[in-house]
């Protein structure tokens, strides 16, 4: 018995165990499948878009981000190879948009990826319909690519019509092309019509001419390596959460969870700011004078120095009830307004950043905290999406839409106390938070009905 076959049969035997019969025609290659998959994605497309960019950018020391960006990719391939390795079993997208809010509105899941492949189908093929003509010395004109377009979705529709073993003959001889194109070419440019020395690739004088290249390099990667790590606090939690409600009645469910209300309001508030965002920006850059590379270094101390006060909210949150602290931080953040006029140079701007940090930290930790005893039981995941980050951005772009005109109406002044007036209104908000949910310090036990009339 082949490889193939010996797989095939151990297929249908797993399937066979759940109570299904395996239907599939085994007609394309493992090489043939994997052509497929990758003409479809055409990862070297983006590859040749992007690296004039990045190259621009980062200098030639960004061709080693290839080798960096590729073993992250494998990480993603593997986690998308363990989904789809479940379809066969659970389904696709409409089963799972079908367990998740019902048959009523699950069609519009394959309608909305039904639009999306005809709109991906006909973006590529106009996007390749000009080198196609410069190819056969055609000039280019809209005209001549709307008809080489047809053209082409026309002919990749007689192949797909074919059957599945002309599709991969297809799609082999698009990856054996690609390959030939991106690495034997290069292969062939780098090795003979090289115009600078080897020694560029690590050249960073260009990027970096007074600092230090490898540092930032490293942390960016880190950070990106955290999208992969999980606490097993976490698991262990989500293995403990009883039977889950389904689509709109979670929704519905959390809507009504009263006590969820004001700790989404008073999170709003707090990121509602007029004062920050664009008219930050060219009030410290078009009249205190700075930079916009100061402006950056400006804005990442802001964020750094919400680090320190955030730790002191982890000390005191387990000796201090929520409450007390609560109005410890709104009463600190109200002054994050005034603070921004003492900017007025280089060094008052950058100790500016330093307070702006330094007064928000404990108030943010604060409210998250606040939402996070608000959430409902099971549905802790929704609702820290509805009130944090849906909030979020939303309070972010309506401050900033509202203070770019507040600013080019009446200056900065104008959007700096109109943040200042909703950061303060948080205090009467505090009121209407239900008392059992903020009396206890973190680590009692709140009661899970708190507030719930």
């Amino acid at each position: 018995m082949t490889e193939t076959a010996r797989t095939a049969e151990q297929d249908a035997q797993q399937l066979k165990a759940l109570g299904y019969t395996s239907h599939f025609d085994r007609t394309m290659s493992v090489w043939a499948n994997f052509s497929l998959g990758f003409t479809y994605l055409s990862p070297v497309v983006g590859v040749y878009t992007l690296f004039s960019l990045s190259f621009s950018t980062g200098g030639p020391p960004i061709v080693w981000s290839y080798l960096w960006i590729g073993l992250a990719q494998l990480l993603v391939c593997l986690v998308f190879g363990e989904i789809v390795s479940q379809f066969p079993i659970s389904g696709g997208l409409y089963p799972w948009a079908r367990r998740l809010v019902g048959k009523r509105w699950a069609w519009m899941a394959g309608w909305v990826y039904a639009w999306a492949l005809w709109v991906t189908v006909a973006a590529v093929a106009t996007g390749g319909a000009p080198f196609f003509a410069q190819l056969i010395g055609v000039d280019i004109s809209p005209a001549v690519t709307t008809a080489i377009a047809v053209a082409m979705i026309a002919v990749a529709l007689m192949l797909n019509l074919s059957g599945t073993r002309l599709l991969s003959q297809v799609a082999m001889f698009g990856f054996v092309c690609e390959l030939i194109g991106a690495i034997a070419v290069g292969i062939y440019l780098l090795l003979f019509a090289r115009h600078q020395d080897w020694s560029a690739l690590f050249d960073t004088r260009r990027v970096v001419p007074d600092g230090a290249y490898w540092p930032a390099f490293f942390v960016t990667l880190v950070i990106a390596m955290q999208s992969f790590w999980r606490l097993a606090a976490a698991s262990d939690f989500e293995s403990d959460l009883g039977p889950r409600e389904k689509g709109f009645a979670a929704i519905t469910r959390l809507i009504r969870h009263r006590p969820l209300w004001p700790a989404a309001a008073i999170y709003f508030l707090w990121n509602f700011g007029p004062g920050w965002g664009t008219p930050m920006f060219y009030h410290l850059t078009e009249h205190v004078g700075i930079s916009s590379e100061l402006f950056g270094t400006f804005t990442a101390l802001q964020s750094l120095f919400f680090l320190p006060t955030t730790l002191l909210y982890g000390f005191l949150c387990t000796r201090a009830p929520l409450s007390r602290l609560l109005w410890w931080g709104t009463i600190v953040a109200i002054l994050q307004g005034p603070i921004m006029f003492l900017a007025q140079g280089p060094a008052s701007t950058i100790m500016v950043a330093i307070l702006y940090g330094l007064s928000g930290g404990f108030a943010t930790a604060a409210y998250i905290d606040l939402i996070m005893r608000s959430c409902p039981k099971g549905l802790e995941g929704t609702a820290m999406m509805m009130a944090n980050t849906s909030m979020f951005a939303i309070a972010g772009t309506a401050g900033n839409l509202l203070g770019s005109w507040i600013y080019s109406t009446g200056g900065f002044a104008s959007a700096v106390i109109i943040t200042t007036l909703a950061t303060a209104l948080i205090v009467p908000v505090l009121r209407a938070v239900p008392p059992a949910l903020t009396s206890t310090h973190d680590g009692e036990l709140i009661d899970p009905t708190a507030g719930i009339e």
